[in-house]
């Protein structure tokens, strides 16, 4: 058991050993660094994203609408409010009113999924900027060329 507990501590220590040469040990502008950048990307296209997705479910919204409206005013005979219900009741089985509605739930996914994108962005801006300046180690891990390594980063 204990050669087993051993060998796993050195399986960790090796990669973190050939990676501290790549420990950040200057003071750079947190802005310019690689990793900020990235984040900085993410977020921006996260806002796109977010941005895109909201048009479409407006856009799905307002496609709905007008499809309801179109089908209610071409079969309305009396005008009565029982009977416009109906009619809407009516117009939401159409299949030009269920493609609104896919375009609508698809741009509100998109929608939130880029809401997503731009928060986790966000908060990894946040965290760059408020560890420069100080001494913070980083554990981290990513392929290499040579498989998987992990990294301990000053």
């Amino acid at each position: 058991m204990n050669k087993i507990i051993f060998s796993a501590i050195l399986l960790l220590l090796f990669p973190m050993v050939a990676m501290g040469q790549y420990a950040n040990y200057q003071n750079t502008d947190v802005t310019s660094t690689k990793e900020y950048k990235i984040a900085q990307a993410t977020f921006y296209s996260g806002l796109a994203v977010t941005g895109v997705g909201a048009a479409v479910w407006i856009g799905g919204s307002v496609l709905c609408m007008v499809e309801q409206n179109i089908y209610t005013n071409s079969h309305i005979t009396t005008g009565t409010i029982e009977e416009i219900y109906k009619l809407n009741q009516e117009a939401k089985q159409q299949q030009a009113y269920k493609r609104g509605e896919a375009i609508e739930i698809g741009g509100f996914v998109v929608m939130l999924a880029g809401a997503g994108v731009a928060f986790l962005g966000q908060q990894k801006r946040n965290e760059l900027k408020s560890a420069s300046g100080k001494t913070v180690a980083i554990l981290e891990y990513g392929p290499t060329l040579n498989g998987l390594a992990l990294a301990l980063r000053f």
